[in-house]
């Protein structure tokens, strides 16, 4: 399994460091897979700079970020645009989005993006610590979004 994590440069008192991914047994500064950004936190305020297309790219293929990259990525916005990769839009569009290049306007399908999106909501629930299929608020979040019960269920 691999991760997005941290690992640390910069000599005694004045850390910096590098986003990585790298397998989950491997020592904190030890073999990485691909070096995709880097971290400053003694800065005012705090310098970062993530590939956008290598951190969905690895996102998307089931690598999990740390707690520290997470915030990072969140600041960034790549979790939400994940969300919309998973939800059918082009990975080119969300990286043009990020890096403020406009691109031609395509279609996107709706239907897909709703559904994506549906189902990404039914597998959280509400929180009412019911069994998703006990719960009511999929059921009538699917039925606002106009899924069929052969969709969610």
């Amino acid at each position: 399994m691999l991760r997005i994590r941290l690992s640390r440069t910069g000599k005694k008192g004045q850390p910096s460091y590098r986003v990585v991914v790298a397998d989950i047994n491997s020592k904190r500064d030890g073999r990485v897979v691909e070096r995709i950004g880097h971290y400053n936190p003694l800065t005012d305020p705090a310098e970062y700079k993530i590939q956008e297309a290598r951190a969905l790219h690895w996102l998307s293929v089931g690598a999990q970020p740390s707690d520290a990259v997470r915030l990072l990525l969140e600041k960034q916005g790549t979790m939400g645009r994940l969300q919309r990769f998973h939800g059918g839009e082009s990975l080119e569009k969300l990286v043009a989005e990020y890096e403020g290049v406009a691109l031609p306007d395509e279609p996107v399908d709706a239907t897909a993006v709703a559904a994506a999106t549906a189902l990404s909501l039914l597998s959280l629930g509400c929180g009412c610590r019911r069994r998703v299929a006990a719960c009511r608020f999929p059921l009538a979040f699917a039925r606002a979004s106009g899924l069929r019960n052969t969709e969610y269920g």
